[in-house]
C-alpha cells in the first residue's frame, strides 16, 4: 500500500523548498551554479522552466530564472522559460486527461465545479486557471481545472505557453530592474 504524504507534510515541503530557494539565492550558490554553465545556460533556463510549475520545486526554479538574467535578456529567458514549463505542464496535463486522482474527483464533487461546468457561467474555470497557471503560484491547480473543463492538447499548449510567459516576464523583468 503506498503511502500518501498528509497536507501538513506538503506544507512543510513547500516551506522548505521555499527556504531552500532563499537560501541559494542569497548565499550565491545558484549565481555560482548559472556563471559555471557557461555556454550551456539556455539549457539550464529550459530545465528550470520545466521545474517552475511544480508545488515543490516553483521557488527554486524561480530563484535560479532570476538569476539567469544577470547574463541573458530576461525577455529570452521568459521565452525559453515558459516553453519548459509548457512542457512540464502538458506532462501533468495529460496526466489529469487520462484520469483524474481520487482526490481531486471528491474536490469537484465537493466544490460543485461539475455544475459549473454545465451551467453558462463554464468560461470561468478557463478564467480560474489562466490565473493560476500564469501566477507564481504551482500550476497544478490551474492544469486540473483545464483537464476537467475538456481543452485539447493544441489549445492547452498555446495557452500554458502564452500564460507563462507572461507570468516569467513579470517576474524576470521586475528582478532584473530591481
Amino acid at each position: 500500500m503506498k503511502k500518501r504524504l498528509t497536507n501538513n507534510q506538503r506544507w512543510i515541503l513547500i516551506i522548505l523548498s521555499i527556504t531552500l530557494a532563499f537560501y541559494l539565492y542569497f548565499s550565491g550558490a545558484i549565481n555560482r551554479f548559472v556563471e559555471s554553465l557557461g555556454q550551456f545556460q539556455i539549457i539550464g533556463v529550459l530545465i528550470s522552466g520545466a521545474l517552475f510549475g511544480y508545488a515543490f520545486t516553483a521557488a527554486p526554479a524561480t530563484a535560479s530564472l532570476i538569476s539567469f538574467t544577470a547574463t541573458i535578456n530576461p525577455l529570452i529567458v521568459s521565452f525559453i522559460g515558459a516553453t519548459g514549463t509548457m512542457i512540464g505542464d502538458l506532462v501533468i496535463f495529460h496526466f489529469f486527461k487520462k484520469g483524474l486522482p481520487k482526490e481531486v474527483r471528491m474536490i469537484i464533487k465537493k466544490s460543485k465545479l461539475e455544475k459549473l461546468k454545465k451551467s453558462k457561467f463554464k468560461w470561468i474555470i478557463p478564467g480560474i486557471a489562466g490565473f493560476i497557471i500564469a501566477s507564481p503560484l504551482p500550476d497544478e491547480a490551474g492544469i486540473a481545472l483545464l483537464g476537467v473543463s475538456h481543452f485539447d492538447s493544441n489549445s492547452f499548449m498555446l495557452l500554458a505557453f502564452v500564460l507563462n510567459f507572461i507570468g516569467l516576464l513579470i517576474i524576470t523583468t521586475t528582478a532584473w530592474l530591481i
